[in-house]
């Protein structure tokens, strides 16, 4: 498993748990949790061995920084209004990453475990359903 599969499989598992975060009651801690891995792993990686290189992913890393500061106000001034508008905003966000950047990668990276090793190999696997180090 190279980096960019590694990230459609995120992308993947960011849509069911999205689709299952309007099934339950209490969606904030889901919501955190989801929000934080978003922030400070999977566009962490994105932005530091992807679209580094890419000059026209530029957009992609500024969305980043917006999806991180409209999640961030959501969960701490617990908006419920603003929920469904958020996973519109990611889910857009990650398929148009799919569409348009990541067919334009040239050299494919393997796993960078680094930011996936400050997050915690246990709480990937809490998000994921996948331990990492075994790939």
């Amino acid at each position: 498993m190279d980096i960019i599969e590694l990230l459609k499989f995120e992308h993947g598992i960011f849509r069911i748990r999205f689709y299952l975060l309007e099934k339950i009651g209490d969606i904030w801690e889901e919501l955190e949790t989801l929000h934080n891995f978003i922030v400070n792993v999977h566009a962490k990686m994105e932005d530091l061995y992807v679209f580094k290189d890419m000059p026209e992913a530029r957009p992609y890393s500024n969305d980043h920084k917006l999806i991180e500061k409209y999640g961030n106000t959501i969960i701490k001034e617990k908006k419920i209004d603003w929920v469904h508008r958020y996973v519109k905003i990611v889910l857009d966000h990650n398929l148009n990453e799919e569409k348009y950047v990541f067919p334009k990668v040239k050299e494919r990276k393997g796993l960078v475990l680094d930011v996936i090793e400050q997050y915690g190999f246990e709480n990937y696997q809490k998000v994921t359903g996948i331990d990492i180090r075994n790939f």
